[in-house]
């Protein structure tokens, strides 16, 4: 699922920034440092395929095109992560959206030189910089995939699921390119480190990791109703985490009601999984992915009942995160990175926080209730997919009569051009604005000194309600752009005014 059309159209009108840049043609060597750059600070966004002034020129061959940026950051960007590469249309024209996270193991390197963001400009690290990261890496407590996991020994490795890491499609050629060499090859993938093994590997890749991590179990329950003492189904499943994963999905839909459908293209019935499946295997991904490993008394937990699926993994929503972000599919936060790289290789995680994107688009084609995530830092996130509600009919119910008496009171004068409920900051922007302004000018004038903050928190919101509107739309950075208030913006203002 790539960025929505609308979240593309909002970094065009916020124009280049900390966090955005744009490049005309997506070649390796100019979008590798900003990349880079992005991951040493707090993540961004690139967007190829247009000027710096916004102007979108589009990409030829984009499928191609993407394909090959993607392999060569990949392959040029040390330590190993996870970003992506998304097509996106504008018009008749196709451009790239690289969404970057902020890296959790700076200094990152492309091509063994480490890039920084200065504002809008990507510098090559000095050695004072590169010296506060490395000091800053050292004070903050190393993540729990990451620890040398106890007693893991090569014979405890399972060979199936060490050869289907190392031989995917997707795996770094560097990582091809060392025969026989097993723990070299995992200490290219951040899975090894001084002849020993993290215990991310131990998770993905050991016979038995429950043995030294108890919370790896999962936990797998089946029942007609909540409050039922039997079970229909009950599994507790452990071993490497792929084998896991397949195992628990299986269960889901062994274990979910079947419904019939009738494809257009032919008068066959199919019987399919209530749930759509492809959610259902991104879910669970995600539950793997996102989970904190360090609780000990965590876990994953799913439990399946006739109302509804609910997939539970310990730990809360990761810093930044939380449910209207999850519902936007803003740049994922992760966790775990490694066992998320490692997953992204295999082919079970495909796009940078799109899991749950591609969720919600499964189930809304699906005529299923939207899911709904709930967060409990002290215990963990829940996924809950609810089964569509087999209520009676009761529209004979409603009289007929009622219909043509209350139409008449609606009254026109009540337009929705004061009913937009705006923060303080697009409060205060209404209020200072009278004619055409730039943007420099309206900043000045409400005295903000930050470019990014302004952009974000005052302009982006007034212009996404409608409020104002821009004077050169086909080009939202143009140096000769200004703003104006709408007719809604007008009215909106005079509304504050009145109020006093």
């Amino acid at each position: 699922m790539s960025k929505s059309l609308s979240e593309v159209k909002r970094l065009l009108t916020l124009g280049e920034g900390q966090t955005v840049e744009f490049k005309a043609t997506p070649t390796p060597d100019s979008c590798g440092p900003i990349v880079c750059a992005f991951l040493n600070s707090r993540g961004g966004y690139l967007v190829c395929g247009v000027e710096d002034d916004g102007e979108v020129l589009g990409i030829e061959q984009a499928e191609e095109s993407a394909l090959n940026l993607d392999g060569a950051l990949k392959a040029g960007i040390q330590p190993p992560v996870l970003f992506s590469v998304d097509i996106q249309e504008i018009g008749q024209k196709k451009i790239l959206v690289v969404e970057v996270p902020a890296g959790k193991d700076i200094p990152y390197a492309y091509r063994d030189d480490i890039f920084t963001r200065d504002s809008e400009v990507t510098r090559k690290a000095d050695v004072n910089t590169i010296r506060d990261m490395v000091l800053r890496k050292q004070i903050e407590p190393e993540r729990w995939e990451r620890r040398f996991s106890p007693e893991l020994e090569p014979d405890n490795l399972s060979p199936v699921a060490c050869g289907r890491l190392l031989t995917a499609k997707r795996i770094p050629v560097q990582v091809r390119q060392v025969p026989q060499d097993l723990m070299h090859q995992l200490q290219l993938l951040s899975l090894a480190r001084y002849g020993r093994f993290t215990n991310a590997a131990d998770v993905l890749l050991s016979i038995d990791p429950a043995r030294r991590h108890p919370q790896a179990r999962v936990r797998a329950v089946c029942f007609r109703q909540k409050a039922s003492d039997e079970y229909e189904d009950l599994q507790h499943l452990e071993g490497p985490m792929t084998d896991v994963i397949e195992q628990l999905y299986a269960f889901v839909v062994r274990n979910t009601p079947q419904r019939a459908v009738f494809p257009t293209s032919s008068n066959q019935r199919e019987d399919k999984s209530l749930y759509p499946e492809r959610a259902i295997r991104e879910a669970i991904v995600n539950a793997f992915a996102h989970r904190d490993y360090s609780n000990f008394a965590g876990g994953i937990k799913v439990e399946i009942s006739s109302e509804r699926l609910q997939i539970w993994n310990s730990g809360g929503f990761p810093p930044g995160m939380d449910e209207a972000k999850l519902h936007e599919g803003h740049i994922s936060v992760l966790r775990n990175p490694d066992i998320a790289h490692a997953l992204y290789l295999q082919g079970y995680m495909e796009k940078l926080g799109r899991g749950s994107v591609v969720i919600q688009e499964a189930c809304r084609l699906a005529n299923l209730p939207p899911p709904r995530w709930e967060s409990d830092p002290t215990g963990g996130v829940t996924l809950t997919f609810l089964a569509p509600k087999n209520t009676p009919e009761v529209t004979p119910e409603v009289t007929p009569e009622v219909t043509p008496e209350v139409t008449p009171e609606v009254t026109p004068e009540v337009t929705p051009e004061v009913t937009p409920e705006v923060t303080p900051e697009v409060t205060r922007l209404l209020l200072s604005m009278a004619d055409e302004q730039s943007r420099v000018e309206i900043q000045q004038q409400l005295r903000l000194s930050d470019p990014d903050h302004f952009r974000k928190s005052y302009l982006a919101p007034a212009l996404e309600l409608g409020l104002i509107e821009m004077t050169v739309p086909e080009k939202p950075t143009s140096r000769l752009q200004k703003y104006r208030l709408t007719r809604l913006g007008l009215a909106k203002r005079q509304n504050l005014l009145a109020k006093g």
